[in-house]
């Protein structure tokens, strides 16, 4: 299983990495000041454009990853790269969000036969959560296909996604499960501290601050465990 330390090494270590990851905290913080601010044009328009970049860039952290550039996280000196692997991931991912769609339908489906199962209760979520799991590993496992060889087609071959979505099922799991005591050691910690030295303000600059970049460096963490998750299902 793919240790999260060893993604945390690998996202902290990136060269630039740190001014990568504040300048896309920044924008965090200011579709943040502009939530509180009530600025509903400017919230709605950051929404559709960090939406789209973040996925950009993970899908093209996921491509560096894979094929091991010595920069994880692309320069943004170039973005036409990010979006063009952006596009690319988008077509490769048609079957997989094909297949997802019919396990939200099926989900649903369970739902009306089981009427007992209230929303909320704990075979509610146990379902739930089964069906996240499923959605997630399918995706990735075809996507990554693609994003580790450049071949859309492999994306669309049903016997390498099956034989990667055991590995990304209890990789997914296991990143979880590491996530949960990260978040409370990294995330937790420093922002509790903040709250005692500073006191807890609407306005708080730090503690939106650490809180995006935190965000930020684990959305790129988790693009990384995925790439080495599909690197570890080729030893299987």
């Amino acid at each position: 299983m793919v240790n999260i330390i060893d993604t945390f090494r690998n996202v902290i270590g990136d060269k630039y990495s740190v001014i990568k990851l504040l300048i896309l905290s920044f924008l965090d913080v200011i579709h943040t000041y502009a939530y509180l601010g009530g600025q509903t044009v400017l919230v709605n328009t950051l929404n559709i454009v960090l939406g789209i970049l973040f996925l950009a860039l993970f899908f093209e952290t996921i491509r560096r990853s894979c094929a091991s550039e010595p920069m994880l996280m692309p320069s943004f000196l170039m973005p036409i790269r990010i979006f063009i692997t952006f596009g690319l991931t988008i077509v490769a991912a048609i079957p997989s969000i094909i297949i997802c769609g019919g396990i939200v339908f099926g989900y649903f489906q369970v739902l009306k036969i089981f009427p007992d199962v209230q929303q909320g209760s704990f075979s509610y979520w146990i379902i739930t959560g089964i069906a996240i799991l499923f959605i997630l590993s399918i995706f990735f496992a075809s996507i990554t296909q693609f994003l580790d060889t450049g071949k859309i087609v492999d994306s669309y071959n049903p016997i390498k996604i099956v034989k990667a979505l055991n590995r990304f099922i209890i990789n997914i799991i296991g990143f979880v499960i590491q996530d949960i005591f990260f978040i409370g050691i990294i995330g937790v910690i420093p922002l509790a501290i903040i709250y005692v030295v500073f006191g807890f303000k609407y306005n708080n600059f730090a503690f939106y601050l650490y809180s995006s970049f935190f965000f930020v460096m684990n959305w790129i963490m988790f693009a990384d465990f995925i790439a080495q998750t599909k690197k570890e299902s080729e030893c299987y």
